[in-house]
């Protein structure tokens, strides 16, 4: 059965903090897949291509929840396992959290490594934010050019989602709505009269403020 709703990273954020001269910079992303997030982790590992380590970890929501983590040649269990534990402790899914880090030439050891790559996936993870996945009722709704007006007004005043309009012979909108399917096409029939189609689509996850 698929999951309702999941919590995720808000924005792309990028922190960084220096501890006993060696520089760790967090990078955190919302991802869908594992491809997506082996992608952004390599657009890190390129742009800081002379960084010591690039330890990451990452959960994501596929047929069921995959997570991955890796010390890159850190102490075992010291990087990895400490950033993918942030992930965790605050329920997160489809994100990715790196952590790289330019050694200063002083050594941490294993907890001041741990507390480091901790510190520096947490701080990141604040800076991002969360929000709230939902999964969510989508469709087409083809209508007259004349009830653009009120459907739109009724879309604003119900918190409807329009991610697409299209002009062509009726005008046809691609919306997402926090509703049932079937009780907003119900709503919406009421306003224009029954003069109007709606085609479901698959359900998607949305962010509803």
């Amino acid at each position: 059965m698929q999951t309702q709703s999941y919590s995720t990273v808000k924005q792309r954020m990028r922190h960084e903090i220096i501890i006993r001269k060696s520089r760790f910079i967090g990078d955190v992303f919302h991802v869908t897949s594992e491809e997506e997030a082996l992608s952004r982790l390599q657009d890190v590992r390129t742009e800081f291509p002379d960084a010591s380590h690039h330890c990451y970890a990452y959960a994501v929501r596929q047929e069921s929840l995959v997570q991955r983590f890796s010390d890159d040649g850190e102490p075992s269990g010291t990087a990895g396992m400490p950033i993918l534990q942030v992930i965790n402790s605050r329920e997160l899914q489809n994100v990715l959290v790196v952590v790289t880090r330019y050694f200063g030439g002083i050594k941490l050891g294993a907890g001041g490594l741990v507390r480091a790559y901790t510190r520096t996936a947490a701080e990141v993870l604040d800076e991002a934010g969360t929000v709230c996945m939902v999964l969510s009722s989508r469709g087409i709704i083809s209508i007259d050019y004349a009830q653009v007006g009120p459907v739109e007004y009724f879309l604003r005043q119900n918190g409807v989602h329009i991610v697409d309009t299209e002009y062509r012979d009726k005008v046809n909108m691609t919306v997402v709505t926090s509703m049932k399917w079937d009780d907003f096409c119900g709503m919406l029939n009421e306003v224009c009269n029954g003069r109007l189609e709606c085609t479901r689509l698959s359900p998607v996850f949305h962010a509803w403020e």
